[in-house]
């Protein structure tokens, strides 16, 4: 149980360490930010390109999904709240999986 770092462990940590700031940008910015949209391409993806190693692509989709429902706002304050809520269990999803691939390698 050590850490190996090479350029998909490093990527995975880099990846992680921008999740928490995407979290950051969901909860203090307006719903129409870019960021977020360039960060789910990114994770999108790595995730496709490395199939089996360490994303489950749903969890990717569902908060891909969910980051472009919030872009382009068209819902009422509940509905909204309940995707960004979907997005949270995605980013949460997305810090496990990486500490557990980092724990891992």
């Amino acid at each position: 149980m050590h850490f190996t770092a090479n350029n998909y462990t490093v990527s995975v940590l880099l990846l992680m360490a921008l999740t928490v700031f995407m979290i950051g940008v969901r909860v203090r910015k307006p719903l129409e930010s870019n960021w977020l949209l360039f960060y789910w391409v990114l994770m999108t993806s790595l995730t496709f390109g490395r199939m089996a190693e360490a994303f489950d692509y749903r969890f990717v989709v569902m908060g891909l999904l969910a980051g472009l429902m919030l872009r382009f706002e068209f819902m009422n304050r509940t509905f909204t709240r309940l995707v960004m809520a979907i997005e949270m269990i995605a980013f949460i999803y997305v810090l496990l999986a990486g500490w557990s691939v980092l724990i891992n390698s």
